[in-house]
C-alpha cells in the first residue's frame, strides 16, 4: 500500500512539473511573456515565485486527475485541452490500479486472517508443533497467500463457463497424462468435469494397501512412492501418472499397494460412479487402463512374493541362532 501511495505522489509531482514546464517552453520559444498570453494559467497569479506557480500547477493536476470539476481553471487552448485530457486519462488509470491493488490486498488480508484463526485453533486444541507446520504448509500451498471461496465463485457462473474453467485449470494434467493425449475433446471434457482436486503433503498416505477402493487418481504434479503391503518399495510415480484403477476394474478387489506422497502432490480423484460413466464406456481408453492395471498387479505380486521370501530367509537363520 505504501508503494502505491508513493507512486501516486510521484505521478502528481511530475505531472505538476510538466503542467508548469509546458507553458514556460511555449512562452520561451514564442519570445513572449505571461502578460502577452492572457489564456495562460500563469498570467493571473498574484506571485511570480516558483513555489506559487508549482502550488497552482499542483492544484490543476489534482483537479484533472480526480475529475472533480473545473474549479478555478478552464482550458481554452488546444494545448491546455490536450494536457487536461491526458491528466484525466492518467487519473482514471491510476484509480483502476488502486482499486485492483485494494482488491488484491483484501484477498491477502483475508488469507492472513484465516492463518491467524488457524493458529488460534491449533493452540486451543494443543496440537503438536509438527502438526501446526503441516497445517500451515497446506494452507500456504493450497491458496498461494490469497484466500478465495471457489465454490461461491463457481456458483455464480454458467455451466459452460464452469466446464471451461475446469478444462483450462487442468491443462497440466491433460498435458502430462499419456492416456489422455489421444482422446477426443468431448470425452476429455467429460472426464475433467468429474475430477476432484486434492492436495497431499509429504508422507501423506494417498492409498493404503488392503483398503477398499472406490476411486482412482491422476497425479498432476509431484512424486509418490508405491509400496507393497509389507512395505517393499515398487517404484516412484511422478507428473502424469495414474494409480488406484485396479480396485475399480476388478469387483471386490482391495488395494494391492500403498501410495505415499514423497513431496507436495497435486492429485485429481475420479470416483467409481464417474469412472463407469466416463471411462468404462470408452472402449479404447478402458482397454489401455485395463492392460496397465494387469501389468501392475503382476508386478506388485511378484515383488511382494520376492520380498516375503527374502524376509523368510532372513528370519529362519535368526531363529536357529536364537535356539542354539
Amino acid at each position: 500500500m505504501l508503494a502505491t501511495l508513493m507512486m501516486g505522489f510521484y505521478i502528481m509531482y511530475w505531472s505538476s512539473c510538466l503542467c508548469y514546464l509546458i507553458p514556460v517552453l511555449v512562452l520561451h520559444f514564442s519570445n513572449s511573456s505571461p502578460d502577452e498570453c492572457p489564456e495562460c494559467w500563469m498570467t493571473g497569479l498574484d506571485s511570480d515565485s516558483i513555489a506559487s506557480r508549482f502550488q497552482y500547477a499542483l492544484f490543476i493536476v489534482v483537479e484533472k486527475l480526480s475529475a472533480s470539476g473545473y474549479g478555478g481553471y478552464v482550458p481554452d487552448t488546444d494545448g491546455h485541452i490536450v494536457l487536461s485530457c491526458a491528466l484525466m486519462f492518467i487519473g482514471r488509470v491510476l484509480e483502476c490500479y488502486i482499486a485492483g491493488m485494494a482488491g488484491r490486498k483484501a484477498s491477502k488480508l483475508k488469507f492472513q486472517e484465516i492463518i491467524n484463526q488457524l493458529g488460534a485453533y491449533t493452540c486451543q486444541k494443543q496440537l503438536p508443533t509438527h502438526m501446526k507446520i503441516r497445517l500451515l504448509a497446506y494452507y500456504y500451498y493450497r491458496f498461494r497467500n490469497s484466500y478465495f471461496r471457489e465454490k461461491h465463485i463457481l456458483s455464480k457462473l454458467t455451466e459452460q463457463l464452469r466446464q471451461e474453467i475446469a478444462f483450462q485449470s487442468s491443462h497440466r494434467l491433460v498435458k502430462n497424462v499419456a492416456i489422455f493425449k489421444e482422446l477426443p475433446n468431448s470425452v476429455l471434457r467429460s472426464i475433467i468435469k468429474n475430477l476432484r482436486f486434492e492436495l497431499y503433503l509429504p508422507n501423506d498416505v494417498i492409498v493404503k494397501a488392503g483398503a477398499a477402493g472406490d476411486c482412482m487418481f491422476f497425479l498432476s504434479a509431484g512424486t509418490v512412492a508405491v509400496l507393497t503391503p509389507t512395505g517393499k518399495e515398487i517404484c516412484h510415480l511422478d507428473d502424469g501418472a495414474h494409480f488406484g484403477e485396479i480396485a475399480l476394474l476388478v469387483p471386490d478387489q482391495r488395494r494391492v499397494a500403498s501410495v505415499i506422497a514423497i513431496e507436495v502432490c497435486e492429485v485429481y480423484r475420479l470416483d467409481r460412479k464417474d469412472f463407469r460413466k466416463c471411462i468404462a464406456v470408452h472402449t479404447e481408453l478402458f482397454a489401455k487402463i485395463e492392460k496397465i492395471a494387469s501389468e501392475r498387479i503382476e508386478r506388485a505380486m511378484a515383488i511382494e512374493e520376492q520380498h516375503k521370501r527374502h524376509l523368510m530367509q532372513n528370519t529362519v537363520p535368526a531363529n536357529r541362532k536364537f535356539f542354539e
